[in-house]
């Protein structure tokens, strides 16, 4: 400010100055400054005029650099101190390739549009978190037993159904007792037989089982029902109750409402956000879900999602991953604990109980070929029904390698070669004498000795030839045939989409190598489990099985699971593996029972009731508008939604400060 002054002096003396009394702000400025004052902001503009050119300069450049350093300082501050967080709002829409039957926790085993909606709606004792760390939900906390046969759960008491009735010990009694009644037909009875369910009081809830089972509180993660709404059902009419479609449950999300086309078909399911969820709500004000017949029809799931129809899709098959190519595009694809495998139905084809039949088979395959042009290598061999990683796998187990010259020679001890020209003689002598014997009647009534031999054998011949035709293998060479005369002809059913149509067609392929004739039948996936998977209807499955968080392969190769719901799909009866899936069970800890998965293993691999094949990834994508997904460990793809609480599409900037 003293220089100031001085300045002021100096310029007022100057000639071009003029007199100090003609000039009122600058007498104002000098008298500020002799006080040493700041000055106004009126009187700054002044401050030129006692300046000469390159303090001017100086100036100028002091002053850029002060709010250069002030809108860096704020911008510091803001980037660190005021973040976007998550608020309350917005839509999700998901495509799904299928369509909803049964939102009931109970029933939906099999059908992933059917489990992914009830993840949402309802809520079991026990929860995989985001980051599949099994948790309590409903439960407040549990104890278990020193023999590991008894576990008590206390719940909590701030839970209410979507109705806003109470959740009490009584919901929880009556959603196992159901389970457990076999007039119901749940497919998780097998979970609960022999497991005492007692309400000790209105919020305490005790399990005693038989015998100790490790893998029991993971079986708790199942959906609980509302008593009151369901209590008046009939077991064995409780498929066809309307909560069914239209549940009550006391998960994040409540049903709001559901369009049908006019075939009856589900293609278009609404939830909306549960205000009273007890844990905390979610940000998403409704999730939706729109249904497909397939992926890359004009009217499918990928073209919705390019077109911005939908957010995101349940899964992307490997083969179209590049047509998922629209605006801000989020893909996760990880690996699931599932196998896809081909399942011998040793009780409908009689020639598959052959021990060296379903060896050769085995052997006929080279898995190698089959993963990297089904999956590009985007996966990983499975060698038996145990995963990798998991507690019991063996990495050394008897392999049966690949090898043509090895699947021959045990196919040739029981089946003899058959010449393409032999083949078709005798399949046109079969198919001959079956449309004589279904046209029978007609040709008698028709007909006269002196016409049988002329109009309906020609007619006969052309029809014969046709399906001879229809039935030919193009790329087969020879058949074989077995002492009866029977030839080696087998029926491989699988879900009709470009990935397992892929791997069923080389399965053929190496087969037909060998001298096995092979009828593909492709099923939609929406068909699968009612005309497929219900009745067994198949020689050969191609087919994935996800087996989940718990290695417990009780649901898929016990004896008593081999019909349907139960997941035994090739039917597979053995007693010593029975007896080691009951002590794998009850094993206080899947640590302690190595060498029974190890004995398992082998068991299975020397039997050979399937051919085990790969292990597929799996790919989720979403919009990458829709944040705080946490997909890094899932057993199965509805896990993805394990903490749809934090998902979200809003944001407002709020300040946050740390200590």
């Amino acid at each position: 400010m003293k220089l100031l002054a001085q300045r002021l002096w100096r310029r007022f003396r100057e000639k071009s100055a003029g007199p100090l009394k003609s000039n009122w702000h600058d007498f104002r400025l000098l008298n500020r400054a002799r006080e040493r004052h700041l000055p106004t902001l009126r009187q700054v503009f002044h401050i030129k005029r006692v300046l000469t050119a390159g303090e001017k300069r100086t100036l100028g450049i002091a002053l850029l650099c002060l709010f250069v350093g002030i809108f860096w300082g704020g911008a510091r501050i803001i980037s660190k101190y005021r973040v976007q967080a998550p608020v309350n709002g917005g839509t999700y829409t998901e495509g799904i390739v299928g369509s909803p039957q049964f939102i009931n926790p109970i029933f939906a085993t099999t059908n992933d549009a059917d489990l992914d909606i009830t993840r949402l709606v309802f809520s079991g004792l026990m929860r995989y978190d985001a980051s599949h760390r099994l948790v309590s939900d409903l439960a407040a906390k549990y104890s278990v037993s020193a023999d590991n046969k008894t576990y008590t759960f206390e719940l909590r008491k701030d839970v209410v159904w979507h109705d806003n009735e109470p959740f009490t010990a009584r919901d929880v009694l009556y959603t196992f007792e159901t389970i457990q009644n076999p007039a119901v037909g749940s497919p998780l009875l097998v979970s609960f037989q022999g497991v005492k369910v007692e309400a000790i009081d209105d919020y305490t809830v005790k399990f005693t089982l038989q015998e100790p089972f490790a893998s029991f509180l993971s079986s708790l993660t199942t959906g609980i029902l509302p008593e009151h709404i369901w209590f008046e059902s009939q077991p064995e009419q409780m498929r066809l109750v309307k909560a069914n479609i239209q549940p009550i449950g006391a998960g994040p999300f409540q049903f709001k409402k559901l369009l049908k086309d006019d075939a009856g078909r589900i293609y278009r399911y609404e939830l909306t956000r549960f205000e009273k969820f007890y844990r905390k709500p979610p940000y998403l004000d409704d999730f939706i879900f729109q249904f497909y017949s397939d992926f890359q029809s004009d009217s499918g799931a990928i073209k919705a999602f390019r077109e911005q129809k939908v957010d995101g899709l349940s899964f992307v098959p490997h083969d179209v991953r590049d047509k998922v190519d629209r605006k801000s595009v989020a893909l996760r694809t990880l690996k699931l604990p599932q196998y896809t495998a081909l399942f011998f139905n040793q009780e409908r084809q009689p020639v598959l109980k052959d021990k060296d039949t379903r060896a050769a088979l085995t052997a006929a395959l080279d898995r190698g070929r089959i993963l990297r042009e089904v999956l590009q290598d985007e996966g990983e061999l499975v060698e038996g029904p145990i995963l990798s990683g998991f507690p019991g796998y063996s990495a050394d187990l008897k392999k049966l390698p690949y090898s043509y010259e090895d699947a021959n020679k045990l196919l040739d001890k029981n089946w003899t070669r058959v010449s393409l020209e032999d083949y078709l003689k005798q399949k046109h002598d079969e198919l001959l004498k079956v449309w004589q014997e279904e046209h029978k009647d007609e040709i008698s009534a028709t007909t006269t000795p002196e016409t049988a031999t002329s109009t309906w054998q020609i007619k006969a011949e052309e029809e014969v030839q046709t399906q001879l035709t229809e039935s030919q293998q193009g790329a087969q060479t020879f058949y074989r045939k077995n002492k009866s005369g029977k030839i080696l002809d087998l029926e491989l059913v699988t879900v009709n989409n470009k990935e397992n149509t892929k791997a069923a067609e080389l399965v053929a392929g190496f087969w037909q190598g060998v001298g096995v004739k092979v009828n593909l039948k492709l099923v939609e996936p929406r068909e699968i489990a009612r005309t497929v998977l219900k009745s067994r209807e198949y020689d050969v499955l191609l087919y994935g099985e996800i087996v989940g968080a718990d290695p417990d392969p009780y649901p898929f190769w016990h004896s008593s699971q081999i019909d349907y719901p139960g997941l035994n799909l090739s039917r597979y009866i053995n007693r010593n593996a029975d007896a080691l899936i009951e002590k794998i069970r009850s094993a206080p800890s899947a640590e302690a029972s190595v060498e029974l998965y190890r004995k398992f293993q082998d068991l299975i691999l020397s039997d050979a009731p399937a051919v085990f094949l790969y292990m597929p990834t799996y790919t989720y994508a979403t919009s990458a508008d829709l944040k705080g997904v946490e997909t890094s460990l899932i057993s199965h793809p509805s896990d993805r939604f394990a903490g749809v609480v934090d998902w979200y599409l809003k944001t407002d900037g709020r300040w946050h400060f740390t200590p």
